[in-house]
């Protein structure tokens, strides 16, 4: 992965939605040899109101932090940061401080998490690809193509792992 990737976070209407455009986009991938796509993440409420992430593409993404990983910190400050993280409870002065990292590191307002929260309450669910910044363009605009409302986020890979390690 490239040292500045960025997050392409798009949402779909429901979690099937999601799963379909995540499929597709990785079969579309496939047949673009200039894309670095290696993998795709869905987040999404489940029944109980709980966030939960599934990846499809490679378990292990190499260095760094993966799309589960960051979807997993994306959910976690969307619904208010209170949530289990590599162990480790986010909460207290401790967890603002984890928090303020994860807001830097990630490139988003908490307009952005608060608007992330809502879709997810009311049942949206996205499509999260980690991929090197030349590329967040091309995929933003097939997540579009496949019916989602896509938005990019620079991701910083230092702060982000500063932060997790901070936790664990």
């Amino acid at each position: 992965m490239a040292a500045k990737p960025h997050l392409v976070l798009a949402f779909f209407e429901n979690e099937a939605a999601a799963d379909g455009a995540a499929h597709a986009l990785g079969e579309w991938a496939k047949d673009n040899r200039r894309l670095q796509l290696e993998a795709v993440g869905v987040l999404v409420k489940d029944e109980q109101g709980e966030i939960k992430t599934h990846k499809l593409g490679p378990r292990e993404m190499g260095k760094g932090l993966g799309v589960g990983a960051v979807l997993g910190i994306v959910g976690a400050l969307a619904s208010g940061g209170l949530t289990l993280l590599e162990g480790a409870a986010l909460g207290g002065a401790s967890g603002g401080i984890v928090g303020s990292l994860f807001h830097k590191g990630l490139g988003m307002s908490s307009q952005d998490l608060s608007r992330i929260g809502r879709r997810l309450d009311d049942g949206e669910a996205a499509v999260g690809v980690l991929v090197p910044s030349r590329q967040a363009d091309a995929i933003s605009q097939e997540l579009e193509a496949l019916g989602g409302e896509p938005k990019i986020h620079g991701v910083d890979p230092h702060e982000l792992t500063e932060a997790s390690a901070g936790v664990a």
